[in-house]
């Protein structure tokens, strides 16, 4: 997909400060990294877009792959750093909280930058071993375990069952972005499509029906049978 010139409106470099070159480049690098993905992402396309030259980009980021981790962590690990501060803070029922976890989660997820920004680490990050590693240490596990946090606080309240082999947490990351997904890249041909305030009701309402403590014994019912 052509990225479009910015030429018409971008400030001219020497008016801007230099300290928000870094945020601008970084800026730039989500839009080109998700429109080209990885592989095809070219630092002279960032420096276009960004407004400046391709020495400056060097300046800051030394090569493609160190601008892909700084944008990760401006655009996706700062979240998950305000997703903690927001269920360290919280005093009321995980139900809540989780509710809450969810909507914020999604919100990010959603926004047509982040989505692209998804595709590319599912479609490309398997042939850059070390950004697929970076990129699972540093968001997936990380939001993993911020869920796993908020379920285990339910289970101690008594609100949320224990699910077997800590399934719920991989669970909600996997719906949510593969929710995020589908609303962003085929709602617009989805006969049936939902509002993303429908979307969000349904995955709240299906994911705490997963969790949520019941009182029968499910111990008790019959295993499905084995296939023949």
């Amino acid at each position: 997909m052509a990225i479009p010139d910015p030429t018409d409106t971008v400030t001219p470099r020497w008016q801007r400060r230099p300290e928000a070159r870094p945020e601008e480049i970084i800026d730039a690098a989500q839009v080109v990294f998700g429109e080209n993905g990885f592989a095809r992402t070219k630092l002279e396309d960032v420096a276009r877009i960004a407004g400046v030259s391709k020495g400056t980009v060097y300046l800051y980021f030394d090569s493609k792959e160190s601008l892909f981790r700084a944008m990760v962590r401006a655009k996706v690990v700062a979240g998950l750093t305000e997703a903690e501060e927001m269920v360290r803070r919280h005093d009321g029922p995980s139900g809540e909280l989780l509710a809450s976890l969810i909507r914020r989660m999604y919100g990010r997820m959603r926004s047509d930058q982040m989505a692209r920004i998804s595709r590319l680490v599912q479609a490309e990050l398997s042939n850059f071993p070390e950004l697929a590693k970076f990129y699972f240490e540093e968001v997936i596990l990380r939001a993993r375990r911020l869920i796993e946090d908020v379920i285990r606080r339910g289970v101690e309240a008594g609100e949320f069952r224990a699910v077997p082999h800590g399934f719920a947490a991989r669970g909600l990351c996997s719906l949510l972005v593969q929710t995020a997904q589908v609303q962003c890249f085929f709602r617009n041909i989805d006969p049936g499509a939902l509002t993303e305030e429908q979307t969000l009701e349904g995955l709240i309402d299906l994911y705490l029906n997963g969790v949520l403590a019941r009182p029968a014994d499910l111990s008790q019912v019959p295993a499905a049978p084995a296939a023949i």
